[in-house]
């Protein structure tokens, strides 16, 4: 016997199936029945139990056409098993309720209703299939089979089409009039020793977009069907903004391939996490079969979908923990896993004193932190390698290979070319790099996506025994967590990185909230990392927790020891948690700008205001508030040298400062207010007017024929730490800076006073209408468009494309009662405005009007956008006549604007790429 679950997750629905238990004579027991209707489970749990433990025994498994019934049922077509199935099981139709059969007792009602719902069945059976051949021809014959199967079931002998009838409730539509793509996963389990390991309930699982399980004992099948249930409940996959390779032999181009960092929100302390690459053709985003990798409807990966890293040739689709680079990570005897030992003092991340592994003695109790834990150190180095010590899959070994990865929560993936050819750049000898936030940095081979090596900081090594652990946790933890930025030096610009002509590769990232401390690391060679430097509170003085992901410039520190290129990193203090509370408060740390050496990771200059450690070079009274988003640094002379600075804090300031090459560090930086445009600065501090900047303004030079040039601030508040909070009146801000390439004295900065949010143009009762002078200080859009203050917000950055300011807006909505599809933690917006009026830019709507109405677009992502991504798709080939391709330029490139996974339909035709190199290689002195 046998019995299928129908699992349908909306809050959550739960239904019971039972195959056949008729018994004619010279004839075998066909089909399967609904024995309790989908309902939710809080009505229906003590029927559901009663019903399952009135079981009997008996019967054939007629697998394939139980699971064909379970079609009927999720797409609401005709009963056909179970009408005999229901008279055999001593029901006859008066006696069965009204929402089993209907009245017609000819069809059944679906409960797939809303178009977000996601469904699942779920195979339990003691055999494979037997008797189970008479639903083949009915198979074959369902609308759409063709299409999401082929033409035939490709199998032999009993239940010769379970393995396709589970594809199609898989890949096809059970409910064409709803919106989107409405399918069902397929698990299966194998209960007993006749079907543990079963291969065929393997595929069965497989090509119905789930998982096979084994069970020998009913301890095993109640922590497998667990396992079920809490992978069913964890919903959809999240994204971090996507990373697109650039073409290292033409850099006006990027490469068709795209990485996706993907992490599964929990309840414990572990997050997963996966990376997985996809390709852009004619404008999508696709996986390795071609197909499109997205579901239009949701924003998210479709469930049929196969990334090109996925082994086997199987699906991994919407489920952030198969496929991808998790499913090439070697095994835990092969990973290459580095920490750093600092009383070994060997930089070098593969010297054997900075091996993570068990046979490391420097690795005991005190520094992994195990004793007060009661854990062996010895066990959770080999856990944290990828040894299933902790049994995962329930199966008994604790000595193979578990594969896991922490969640990349904030971090967007890097990646460096190091060689290939003109003709093939593609993947060739690339490596991606993201950091996770079980505090590691992976490098993962860009072509075959296993893992070349992964480096574990020491700070975050007293961490590991909290994730082996995995409590439930009502807060976050983090550890590695913010974007990595990459230094490439290419000498002769050839697009090959040659370490004995002189080439260097370094990486520079912080910890964001994992901790308050950078670092850099000499990936010149891919597979022999070296650590040059860690920077903490020790060296900077009053940094917070590190957000600001570093700017790379160049800039002459007079009397300063620099490396030979005079390469810099500049960056903002970071974030206080004291920002976590809702109330305007000041900070003691992260109020700070630190430019340091990029060789050395010394410190050269920096800003700060009054409270916290240390005495800044230039000390700002006003600088109050911690700086979690990047420094803008622009060279505006041409002379290769950065000259300005730009930054905005958590006060609603925005800051310039003015670089003077070449002076000391006490005279090298001037600065102060733009403007002010939170409550701090006005004394107006209620929760209304709180206004937070996370992130950097995006400048963009703006010259009119017959006007003054301008540098334009985009910009936008939002409450990054609260999300969901609507008190406080956020706004996007389009500034001018008069001033773009004159500089001024630290005595002009003193006298200057800073815009205030009133002295700017709203435009938001007559966004269409209302007029912004060429000469106004700029202009404001009251996030209010949509319905009043409803706490909309801006969570990411700006990005100024040909004279249009692109950004992403979230707005928390709480759940409908009436559509559950409507978004229970928000709704993303994509603006695109004009830069000089603030007018909408772009017919989102096609009505072939631009007006008030395509101001913005809804995206079909939820949770929380991330910025949008300027990409080119290399079309490659140009027609016979020897133009470009439709939505091509002259050079074959398809400008695109992604946001996360999702392109947006309509977006800004790009216009030139500036090419900008270093042609000499640093002097690599002055550091440690």
């Amino acid at each position: 016997m046998g019995t299928a679950l129908a699992y349908s997750v909306d809050n959550v629905n739960l239904g019971l199936m039972r195959f056949s238990t008729r018994s004619i004579p010279g004839d075998n027991a066909e089909g399967g029945m609904i024995a309790h209707e989908i309902a939710p489970i809080g009505d229906s749990r003590a029927s559901i139990t009663d019903r399952l433990n009135a079981f009997q025994p008996q019967g054939f498994t007629p697998l394939s056409e139980t699971l064909y019934e379970a079609g009927q049922y999720l797409a609401g077509r005709a009963v056909d098993y179970g009408l005999d199935s229901l008279i055999e099981d001593g029901m006859s139709f008066p006696s069965v309720p009204e929402s089993r059969v209907p009245a017609n007792q000819a069809q059944y009602q679906s409960p797939i209703q809303f178009q977000c719902q996601r469904n699942f069945v779920v195979l339990l059976t003691d055999g494979e299939p037997t008797a189970d051949n008479s639903a083949d021809g009915r198979i074959t014959s369902l609308p759409g089979f063709g299409d999401a199967v082929g033409s035939d079931c490709d199998g032999t002998g009993a239940g010769r089409c379970l393995d396709d009838m589970a594809q199609y409730l898989y890949e096809g539509d059970l409910s064409p009039t709803l919106p989107g793509r409405q399918n069902a996963v397929t698990y299966t389990i194998g209960f007993g020793p006749d079907v543990a390991g079963s291969t065929f309930l393997e595929d069965v699982a497989r090509r119905g977009g789930g998982r096979a399980y084994a069970a020998d004992n009913v301890e095993n099948l109640t922590s497998v069907l667990q396992s079920i249930f809490a992978e069913v409940l964890q919903g959809g996959n999240t994204f971090t903004s996507p990373a697109v390779s650039v073409n290292a032999f033409n850099r006006t181009q990027t490469t068709n391939e795209v990485y996706l960092s993907l992490f599964q929100p929990g309840e414990n302390l572990r997050w997963a996490g996966n990376v997985k690459k996809y390709g852009i053709r004619d404008g999508r985003i696709v996986d390795a079969t071609g197909s499109d990798a997205i579901e239009a409807g949701t924003g998210f990966l479709r469930s049929g979908s196969r990334s090109f890293w996925t082994p086997g040739g199987e699906p991994d689709g919407n489920r952030v923990e198969a496929g991808g680079a998790v499913s090439r990570l070697p095994s835990a005897a092969e990973r290459n896993v580095y920490t750093y030992i600092p009383e070994a003092n060997q930089r070098d991340l593969t010297n054997p004193a900075n091996a993570f592994a068990a046979t490391n003695a420097a690795l005991d109790a005190a520094r992994l932190n195990t004793a007060s834990a009661g854990v062996d150190p010895v066990e959770l180095i080999n856990w944290a390698r990828g040894v299933d010590v902790l049994d995962q899959d329930g199966d008994g070994d604790v000595s193979e290979t578990s594969r896991l990865m922490g969640d990349p929560l904030h971090a967007r993936p890097a990646l460096v070319a190091y060689g290939g050819s003109t003709s093939s750049p593609d993947s060739a000898d690339s490596v991606v790099f993201v950091p996770t936030n079980d505090g590691m940095l992976h490098a993962i081979d860009a072509r075959t996506g296993v893992e070349l090596w992964s480096f574990i900081p020491p700070q975050l090594l007293g961490r590991l025994v909290d994730l082996y652990r995995n409590p439930v946790s009502p807060t976050r933890s983090y550890g590695l967590d913010g974007d990595v930025r990459v230094l490439k030096f290419d000498i002769n610009q050839d697009g090959i990185v040659d370490p004995a002509a002189g080439d260097r590769v370094w990486l520079f990232f912080g910890m964001r909230r994992g901790g308050n401390h950078y670092y850099s690391v000499d990936v010149t060679r891919r597979s022999a990392p070296v650590l040059r430097w860690m920077r903490g509170p020790g060296e900077l003085p009053g940094i917070g927790e590190t957000w600001s992901t570093p700017t790379i410039a160049r800039v002459r520190v007079g009397g300063a020891t620099q490396n030979g290129e005079n390469i810099v990193l500049i960056f903002g203090g970071g974030y206080d948690d004291a920002q976590q509370n809702y109330q305007y408060t000041t900070d003691n740390s992260g109020h700070r700008v630190f430019m340091i050496d990029a060789a050395s990771g010394n410190l050269l200059w920096y800003a700060g205001g009054p409270g916290g450690t240390g005495s800044p070079d230039l000390e700002l009274d006003d600088m109050t508030h911690s700086i979690p988003g990047r420094v803008v640094a622009l060279d505006i002379d041409g002379d290769a040298y950065a000259d300005r600075m730009y930054a905005a804090d958590m006060g609603g300031r925005i800051w310039r400062f003015d670089i003077w090459n070449g002076r000391g560090r006490d005279e090298l930086v001037t600065g102060g207010m733009l403007a002010t445009l939170g409550g701090g600065s006005t004394g107006a501090t209620g929760i209304e007017n709180n206004r937070r900047f996370y992130y950097a303004p995006d400048v963009a030079l703006i010259q009119r024929r017959g006007a003054e040039p301008y540098y334009n601030l985009a910009i936008g508040s939002g409450y990054r730490g609260h999300p969901l909070h609507t008190e406080t009146h956020d706004r996007f801000y389009s500034i001018r800076d008069r001033n773009p390439f004159t500089k001024l004295t630290q005595a002009q900065y003193n006298a200057a006073t800073p815009l205030l949010d009133g002295d700017l143009v709203n435009i938001t009762p007559t966004p269409s209408q209302t007029a912004v002078a060429s000469n106004a200080p700029g202009w404001k859009l009251e996030l209010t468009l949509n319905g009043g203050w409803s706490g909309e917000k801006i969570l990411a950055e700006a990005l100024t494309v040909e004279g249009t300011i692109l950004f992403t807006s979230y707005q928390p909505v709480a759940a409908s009662a009436l559509d559950p599809c409507v978004p229970s933690n928000g709704i993303n917006r994509a603006y695109a405005l004009r830069v000089d009026t603030g007018r909408a830019a772009i017919d989102f709507n096609d009505t072939g009007i631009i007006d008030v109405a395509d101001m913005s677009t809804q995206l079909a992502q939820t949770g929380i956008a991330g910025s949008v991504s300027l990409i080119f798709e290399n079309v490659n080939a140009r027609d016979g006549e020897g133009t470009a391709p439709p939505g091509a330029d002259e050079l074959g490139r398809r400008g695109l604007c992604t946001i996360g996974p999702e392109i947006l339909q309509r977006c800004v035709a790009p216009g030139s790429v500036v090419r900008s190199y270093w042609r000499r290689v640093a002097d690599e002195g002055g550091g440690d």
